[in-house]
């Protein structure tokens, strides 16, 4: 769920904000293309995953995999999906998957390996928002359930992604883009709102921080992002309307997704960004900060 408060999202370094996608993030840009790339993006058959996919296919990736829990769904996406494709060049590939189950996501990989596919850029979408209720309210399954989605899946994908063995030995580089979210920062309004999901989201955001912490970005570039105000399913579900925020595209996280997926972002490796920022204002003042001051847009206890 992804909400439009911008309360914190505004940096001094940044002045133009976006609620609509640019051509500097486009995936028709030759700089930002995927071909031959093969990219797997969980949670993918509605809302904000569904844009990231539609966008690397827009980018020309070689093949794009949808996983998710419902089958009918998930095979709705990918028929639709391959409509934007340009001659063709992507192949949509739908894998039912509890990507909760520990179990599911071996057989996914163990799979894609005797196929011999070798994923290029894991997208971490898949998340819940749990309950709307104070966290000793919601109860230890409940906040605990959330944890195992929100924090648990990213450990267990990013593991699996990264131990992948290299087609003919040949090293490639990898990308992991993680869909995090303004409440892990903004307690202010999104957390106060729902704890239980600012909770697990910042814990699952500050996971794939240490986990940068330890790769290079030459091997595994990851930065993680907040979406934007987006009208999802999940949302609407929740009892949020069309009527209560100015919502953004649907396809500025898309666009976003496919640019931090590219050598461009490798500055921001190990970073927070949002999908509001604009990225030739990122490549300046904002770069020169993070290449001098590690702690800059990551998480950490304000005032220390």
């Amino acid at each position: 769920m992804a909400r439009t408060d911008t309360i914190g999202l505004r940096p001094s370094t940044i002045k133009t904000f976006h609620k609509k996608p640019y051509p500097a993030i486009s995936p028709l840009r030759p700089e930002l293309a995927q071909a031959g790339k093969t990219i797997l993006v969980a949670g993918a058959s509605s809302g904000i995953g569904y844009s990231i996919a539609r966008a690397f296919v827009q980018a020309k990736a070689s093949r794009v995999i949808l996983l998710g829990r419902r089958e009918g769904p998930l095979k709705t996406a990918a028929t639709t999906l391959a409509t934007f494709s340009k001659d063709n060049t992507t192949t949509v590939i739908p894998i039912v998957c509890d990507v909760t189950n520990p179990s599911d996501t071996a057989r996914v990989f163990d799979t894609l390996k005797a196929d011999n596919i070798f994923v290029d850029v894991l997208v971490l979408n898949a998340a819940t928002t749990g309950e709307i209720k104070p966290l000793l309210a919601a109860g230890l399954d409940s906040v605990w359930r959330a944890f195992e989605v929100n924090v648990r899946t990213l450990l267990d994908l990013s593991s699996r992604f990264h131990k992948q063995e290299f087609p003919q030995g040949q090293p490639r580089q990898k990308y992991i883009v993680n869909v995090s979210t303004s409440a892990i920062h903004n307690f202010e309004t999104d957390a106060h709102v729902l704890p239980t999901y600012g909770l697990t989201k910042n814990s699952g955001t500050l996971l794939m921080q240490q986990i940068a912490k330890d790769v290079s970005p030459d091997d595994m570039q990851i930065v993680s992002f907040h979406p934007g105000g987006i009208l999802t399913e999940s949302a609407a579900k929740a009892g949020i309307t069309e009527e209560m925020y100015d919502w953004d595209d649907e396809n500025l996280p898309g666009h976003f997704a496919v640019w931090l997926a590219s050598p461009e972002a490798k500055f921001a490796h190990g970073r927070m960004l949002t999908a509001h920022w604009d990225v030739d204002e990122l490549k300046g003042e904002a770069k020169g900060k993070m290449e001098g001051q590690w702690n800059y847009l990551k998480l950490g206890v304000v005032g220390l």
